[in-house]
């Protein structure tokens, strides 16, 4: 910085003012060395996982009990996708632009455990027709909180909220040729939450089987002219003029996660519902996950899905997907 001599006709002596270019210049330096700081303080980590993109910033210990830890992952892939009995869905032709991604946060002690994982899984379906919808759209929030008995054996409650973002639509074909969408879903329409409290039983080395001796599941709708758009008396369970559906009963939860060889994981979560003298309403994820090199994986994935409130038939998905593996 320069200053104006006192024998020049300006003979303020103040500092001559900077450009905007010298500003900007000097706002962004300081800047990125306060994200540089941060980045050092919060000692980040990047590990090698299934997922595409792994990060897990490593929380300061606290003096006392309780410990913190988050996680976060990110997947973006190319994947070829097909149905069986699904809703309005082709059962070949498509191609699925797919990208995953999970947030968990726990606080835990030497009993005691809270977690948190948000999972957002978005799908851009293309069908060689031209068409192209929103069709993998899951969203879902589960909070778990568990007091271990002994080594082996904990209990528990714990909630699962499932809802979508973007519409849903049938497409059929209209008269001439023409495409007709009907929808058949949209945000928080259902919106299904499933509670549960009972006792947990842990399988070492692979995960935990979770009872429910008291249970319950939500269904809600916001959208209530979603009967009028369908042409239905019931939508999930509920009702045309209610808003709601309450159930009580049973659930039995599996949760397996595990390394079978060096490189493949495997993820099985399977939730059962049981109310009354209603059949058992199921949901089966299962996941077979490969890396093929540092840069790439591959995975499979297939869902059952059984709910006689949306159809008689079981339904199945299965999603095969490859897709780049970034690490920063």
């Amino acid at each position: 910085m320069e200053y104006l001599r006192q024998d020049d006709q300006n003979t303020d002596p103040c500092p001559v003012r900077m450009n905007k270019g010298k500003k900007r210049f000097v706002a962004g330096l300081v800047l990125a060395c306060f994200i540089a700081i941060g980045v050092a303080g919060q000692d980040l980590r990047w590990e090698d996982s299934v997922k595409s993109l792994v990060f897990r910033p490593a929380f300061p210990r606290i003096a006392g009990r309780f410990r913190f830890s988050s996680e976060f992952d990110y997947s973006l892939s190319l994947s070829g996708y097909s149905c069986v009995n699904g809703q309005g869905d082709k059962p070949a032709g498509q191609l699925v632009f797919l990208q995953n991604l999970k947030y968990g946060f726990s606080v835990s002690s030497l009993r005691f455990h809270l977690t948190n994982d948000l999972i957002h899984a978005l799908g851009l379906v293309y069908y060689i027709d031209s068409i192209s919808q929103f069709q993998t759209d899951e969203n879902t929030l589960t909070t778990r909180i568990s007091f271990e008995v002994t080594k082996s054996i904990e209990f528990l409650a714990s909630s699962i909220l499932t809802t979508r973002i973007f519409n849903a639509w049938d497409i059929t074909e209209g008269y001439g040729g023409s495409v007709v969408k009907t929808i058949n879903s949209s945000f928080l329409t259902p919106l299904i939450c499933n509670f549960s409290a009972g006792f947990g039983i842990n399988i070492r080395n692979s995960g935990k089987l979770e009872f429910g001796i008291s249970s319950a599941k939500l269904t809600y709708i916001m959208d209530r002219g979603i009967f009028d758009k369908t042409g239905r008396d019931s939508f999930y369970g509920v009702e045309k003029g209610y808003g709601s559906k309450l159930e009580y009963g049973l659930s039995l939860h599996l949760l397996l996660d595990r390394l079978i060889v060096r490189k493949i994981q495997w993820n099985c979560d399977l939730l059962l519902f049981k109310a009354g003298k209603s059949p058992v309403d199921m949901t089966l994820k299962n996941l077979f996950a490969y890396r093929i090199n540092r840069f790439l994986k591959t995975s499979l994935q297939t869902r059952l899905l059984y709910d006689e409130d949306v159809s008689r038939r079981l339904r199945m998905e299965n999603l095969l997907s490859v897709g780049f593996d970034f690490h920063l």
